[in-house]
């Protein structure tokens, strides 16, 4: 089909559910909210019945415009595919219409959440590669029968394979029978009981009671119930201690719930040429990635995480775009055992290496490291002191946490240089590995400050080929393997 008679039969284009603009108008309703609490808590308008008649007015506007940007960006949006591009024609006010060829796709995630499921829809998300913020088309709330459809016909005249590992669970374990699919990793639920002890998911839990209880109280007259339970509690230590257990306990289940619906049924398996995950219980996320577009690899632990021998493992590609979506499919293992992790790498990205033994920075590094935070360990703690001392905790924990973060970086950070593989391990309150290969780095740069070259250290600077443009820095290195690091980049030998 030429383009013209796409662009004059607007008509045939396809559409999302209607359904979709009740779902956009439910997520708009945060905006509402906030805008509401702008209007009568920041400005107070409610204490004044003029300012209050003028901030129902806003709102009632405000209301009117979401629904119809929300109807009107449905009406005007439409795709179309056909053996060689696809057409995306959308905009609100302004038409914008797009061209995108079926060879340059690079990948598609298909989310499927359980308000999808129970109406018998599902969301792709198509990366098509393009180097413009508009690199990914959105598919919301379209039939299940469409979106097979549609990777049917990616997988026929693009150049990926995405309709068996993304199709049902059934159909999936029996195409990696048939079809040349690796299975490498399913989660247990053991690690992910693990990982939700190990988070902060007590902090959210707090903070999600508040605000409950902030948002009821308004409604209901519960602040007196609150108030009797909390003196219940009170009555003595073992009742305090239980109280506590309690409190601790729920947090507890729900960081596991949460996690668990969130992560649950995690698997990961790889054919020669793509990696391919599914996660999600209740709602399903699936998503692919080419394994040339990987770039690096990001091997990530917290404090604590570090501690019981918990990472984090990312991949860095060539569609790693600022889109929530695409990032999260990137993450390769949200939560492993290091030993475990270490060994499953190599399996499902062959290309990377991982090196156990790596050299770590000169020690004295941890002077220029104090040197460089300076601003933040001795000066923000003192003007705290001089001006707001009702805040001293901050100043004293601005103190401990980067003094001790730098120190541990200067003792801890290290690299290796391995035939074609570099690895820089950044040290801190957070542990982050970076494996890259040296045909996927776009430059090598190093800098020097007075202080550095006086200690001979210098700060490496590497550009991998992501989209945008991942740079990874690593201070106070030898400048003797620095510049090893840029001879190994410019020498292919």
């Amino acid at each position: 089909m030429e383009k013209n008679s796409v662009y004059e039969q607007t008509s045939s284009l396809k559409k999302l559910h209607p359904i979709w603009i009740g779902f956009r108008l439910f997520k708009s309703i945060r905006s509402l909210i906030l805008f509401i609490v702008f209007l009568f808590i920041v400005l107070d308008m409610s204490s004044n019945s003029i300012f209050s008649w003028y901030g129902t007015t806003l709102i009632g506007l405000f209301t009117v415009y979401q629904i119809g940007a929300s109807v009107l960006e449905w009406y005007r949006f439409g795709y179309y595919f056909d053996q060689e591009e696809i057409y995306v024609q959308k905009g609100r006010f302004v038409k914008m219409k797009r061209f995108f060829p079926l060879d340059l796709v690079q990948g598609i995630n298909q989310n499927t959440l359980l308000i999808h499921r129970m109406l018998g829809l599902t969301s792709l998300l198509i990366d098509v590669g393009s180097s413009d913020r508009d690199s990914s088309i959105k598919l919301e709330m379209i039939t299940i029968e469409e979106a097979e459809q549609i990777k049917k016909i990616l997988s026929k005249y693009g150049n990926i394979q995405v309709n068996e590992p993304v199709a049902s669970d059934k159909d999936q374990k029996e195409g990696h029978k048939d079809k040349n699919f690796t299975h490498h990793y399913t989660i247990e639920t053991n690690e992910i009981l693990i990982a939700s002890l190990t988070s902060l998911r007590l902090l959210f839990f707090l903070s999600v009671l508040y605000s409950v209880y902030s948002q009821l109280s308004q409604f209901l007259p519960i602040e007196e119930h609150i108030n009797k339970a909390i003196a219940y509690f009170q009555t003595s230590i073992q009742m305090l201690i239980l109280g506590i257990a309690l409190l601790i306990l729920c947090s507890m289940i729900y960081g596991f719930l949460k996690t668990f619906i969130q992560y649950g049924g995690l698997v990961v398996t790889s054919d020669p040429h793509r990696i391919y995950m599914e996660k999600g219980i209740g709602s399903k996320t699936s998503s692919s990635i080419p394994k040339d577009n990987i770039q690096a690899l990001s091997i990530n632990s917290g404090l604590i995480h570090r501690m019981l021998k918990i990472v984090n493992v990312r991949l860095i590609s060539a569609t790693d775009v600022n889109d929530e979506d695409i990032k999260a499919s990137n993450i390769l293992f949200p939560f492993i055992n290091r030993k475990k992790a270490f060994t499953l790498v190599p399996e499902v990205v062959p290309s990377f290496e991982i090196t156990g033994s790596m050299s770590n920075i000169p020690k004295r590094s941890i002077l220029v490291k104090l040197l460089r935070t300076m601003y933040i360990w001795l000066l923000l703690p003192l003007g705290i002191f001089l001006f707001i001392p009702g805040f001293w905790y901050i100043a004293v924990l601005a103190f401990v946490i980067t003094l001790t973060s730098q120190i541990v970086s200067g003792l801890c950070s290290s690299y290796s240089l391995n035939g074609q593989f570099l690895q820089l391990r950044k040290v801190g309150v957070s542990t982050r590995l970076f494996i890259m290969r040296r045909d996927r780095i776009e430059r090598i740069m190093l800098s020097e400050t007075m202080i550095q070259r006086k200690m001979g250290l210098a700060s490496l600077k590497v550009t991998t080929r992501a989209r945008p443009t991942k740079v990874i820095t690593m201070h106070d290195v030898p400048i003797q393997i620095a510049l090893q690091c840029q001879s190994w980049f410019i020498n292919e030998d």
